[in-house]
């Protein structure tokens, strides 16, 4: 498990360093191929008309494709949280995508053929 904690903006302290690992390492458990996760936290001072300004971008390697996503909340462990959520519906797509795929081409495979 490789979970990269970064922000510009700000030093990322060990519990909310601890508090992201617990959230993104639910994804290893997901898919055993996932090499990487990288977590982007960025907050940004707060204007009176924006409520979403911290964000929390979380970028996944996987073999073939990498995945990445995004989310903004008004409070950074929500968006976290969010992020987290989005990259396991993210990540659960990618895997049934790949399964039908796949059960497709072997129902190829063993059609048997039409004599005609």
């Amino acid at each position: 498990m490789h979970v990269i904690v970064q922000s510009k903006t700000f030093a990322v302290t060990e519990a909310l360093r601890a508090f992201v690992e617990k959230y993104v390492s639910r994804l290893f458990r997901r898919q055993t191929k996932v090499t990487q996760i990288t977590v982007y936290l960025e907050c940004v001072p707060k204007k009176k008309n924006d409520v979403f300004a911290t964000s929390a971008k979380i970028y996944i390697d996987l073999p073939g494709k990498n995945i990445i996503v995004q989310e903004k909340a008004e409070d950074l462990y929500f968006a976290i949280m969010q992020a987290a959520h989005s990259a396991a519906r993210k990540m659960r797509k990618v895997k049934e995508r790949r399964t039908h795929h796949l059960s497709s081409a072997a129902r190829w495979a063993l059609a048997p053929e039409s004599s005609g």
